[in-house]
């Protein structure tokens, strides 16, 4: 370490490939190996003292259930979450209710993204996604390829820290390549730094928007399991269930067969989509699998 670094203050990991993280500091980007047995992501500040780094208290994480059922911890301290999808094959309404659940139970703002509207079947995927809308949830439609609807997108996150996800093939990336123009010259800086090879998605990275804020560019998700959530707090986060939330004859009313249940009365009377409410016994299911 030169003695620059050994006087470093504070800084925010922006980059993680394989053993090493890089760490924004202001003035450059330093790079570090983590200590043992502690897990760092990207999004997390890190604090030095007489040259010795340790990781700040994260006001919330990104977490799923990763490998046997362990914790994976995939970002932190994020203003929001822009959960992806997109027109096509690649469009999955049960992974954005996950991310909703999580999104919500650690205090971070979701937001829907609904990429290439510019394919056939672009107007049945936009009527769905628009239900999160009237539920309350920012909905962005746009199409990377012809760059409709990206300068909204960009107003959102003006002075955030937000992470992109969703599942691979719905155009993250690229999306990130329209609002960041001159990413590809960037991260190959960093890939030179690193030894790694070129930016493929396979590792986060934090980008600076030059429309303000930042977006960690993150791996596409096939699975998603929240992790260390009971079955209370995903009913207590769903999408849509938190106007009926504590309204069960049961304090622990699960709302599966329960009587009584506000949930299965709503649905029932058409007050709360039934494919809304599907996807919640998947993601319990899911749970109990896990």
């Amino acid at each position: 370490m030169t003695s620059k670094k050994e006087t470093l203050t504070k800084g925010r990991i922006i980059a993680h490939h394989g053993l090493k993280v890089l760490i924004d500091i202001g003035s450059e980007i330093v790079d570090w190996k983590p200590p043992r047995r502690e897990t760092w992501v990207v999004g997390d500040i890190v604090r030095f003292k007489e040259g010795r780094p340790s990781i700040e208290k994260r006001r919330n994480a990104l977490k799923r259930a990763g490998y046997k059922g362990a914790e994976q911890i995939l970002a932190a301290n994020l203003d929001q979450l822009i959960i992806t999808a997109s027109c096509g094959e690649a469009f999955r309404l049960g992974l954005i209710d996950r991310f909703i659940v999580v999104a919500n139970h650690e205090g971070i703002e979701p937001v829907i993204v609904l990429n290439k509207t510019d394919l056939d079947d672009s107007e049945e995927k936009i009527e769905i996604v628009e239900r999160y809308a009237r539920l309350g949830y920012g909905v962005f439609c746009l199409s990377a390829k012809t760059g409709e609807g990206l300068n909204r997108l960009a107003g959102s996150l003006n002075g955030k820290i937000a992470s992109m996800v969703g599942h691979s093939g719905v155009g993250k990336t690229s999306i990130i390549n329209m609002l960041a123009p001159g990413l590809e010259r960037a991260t190959a800086k960093i890939h030179e730094k690193t030894g790694q090879g070129r930016h493929t998605t396979s590792s986060a990275m934090l980008v600076k928007l030059p429309t303000g804020g930042k977006i960690i560019d993150s791996p596409g998700i096939r699975h998603f399991i929240p992790s260390g959530l009971t079955p209370a707090d995903i009913a207590e986060n769903f999408p849509g269930f938190n106007q009926m939330y504590g309204q069960c004859k049961f304090r622990d009313c699960k709302h599966l067969t329960e009587p009584k249940c506000a949930i299965l009365t709503a649905v029932e009377e058409n007050e709360l989509d039934r494919d809304l409410y599907d996807s919640y016994k998947r993601l319990l299911e899911s749970l109990e699998e896990n």
